[in-house]
């Protein structure tokens, strides 16, 4: 295990992306609107400054290799989710992509409606990206070539559509819901809960990663990280392990795999470190520093 310690306490960070080119870790801050990155050695840096190219709370990324670029989540929501610097348009959102060698902004594509919230995205093979949306429980994809996100389906009855990963088998995603684990088949838009074992508690995950080597799950429980693995045809949780948790846990909400570990935000303090009432961040003195967390996975 290690722990990379950041010292600025009030970026309220929610995402984290990693880049196995060159094992940097990017961490998203929600009230400050940048992003962080922390290298190899542990040097921490600013990727991109505060609220450049206008960006707003950076919520989930994911690096693209095969374009060498790094797909951010940029959504604003001040009732919520305080940041700096609010704007008058609340509850809206877009997609950010931002070239990796230097941080400059490639594009940007504005989900052109009203009362959303985009929380994760993921990238397919293909370059196909697919965002979900946690207000109207849905998932958006941008099309290679494509100039706009459009919506891919809408999850109903299901609720608080958060985490999303692609896996290998081929033609389906999972995003995760206050139910559960969702497993989506993209090719007939037709989608079902898994099914799980007793005691397999996949409910209200915020994050998602899969592990190709053993066939799980990983995602984040406030304050557990999990692993879930599933059976033969990927329909079904069959155990649930807490892979770490601790005192200094405090709203864990993402991590991703990279190179036989897991690096995850322990201490996100994304509701303990936030005034509701006064819509803002409390005062640095009573927040702690973020670690980000790196273990092996087994």
């Amino acid at each position: 295990m290690q722990d990379f310690i950041l010292t600025e306490k009030d970026i309220i960070p929610e995402g984290v992306a990693f880049d196995p080119a060159t094992e940097t870790i990017y961490v998203s801050s929600t009230y400050k609107r940048k992003i962080v990155s922390i290298n190899k050695d542990g040097t921490v840096s600013d990727f991109i400054k505060e609220g450049q190219n206008n960006i707003k709370s950076v919520i989930g990324m994911e690096v693209e290799s095969r374009t060498n670029s790094l797909w951010v989540i940029s959504s604003e929501a001040n009732d919520v989710l305080p940041l700096k610097d609010p704007g008058t348009d609340q509850w809206r959102s877009s997609v950010y992509q931002f070239n990796l060698a230097d941080g400059k902004l490639r594009k940007m594509y504005p989900l052109n409606k009203d009362s959303v919230f985009l929380n994760d995205i993921t990238v397919g093979a293909d370059g196909t990206v697919y965002a979900t949306e946690s207000v109207q429980n849905a998932i958006y994809k941008i099309a290679p070539g494509e100039d706009s996100l459009q919506l891919l389906l809408q999850l109903k009855p299901y609720t608080f559509i958060n985490g999303i990963c692609l896996t290998p088998k081929s033609g389906w995603l999972f995003t995760s819901s206050t139910e559960g684990i969702i497993a989506v088949d993209l090719d007939s838009k037709k989608y079902s809960l898994l099914a799980s074992s007793p005691g397999a508690d996949h409910r209200d995950i915020d994050g998602l990663s899969f592990g190709i080597t053993g066939r799980y799950f990983i995602g984040h429980q406030s304050t557990k990280i999990c692993r879930f693995r599933i059976n033969g045809t990927m329909d079904s949780i069959i155990t649930t392990e807490t892979l770490d948790t601790g005192k200094e846990f405090d709203g864990s909400t993402t991590g991703k795999i990279g190179k036989g570990h897991y690096y995850f935000i322990v201490n996100s303090q994304i509701q303990s470190g936030v005034d509701y009432g006064q819509k803002q961040i409390k005062p640095p003195d009573s927040l702690e520093n973020i670690i980000i967390r790196k273990i092996k996975l087994k």
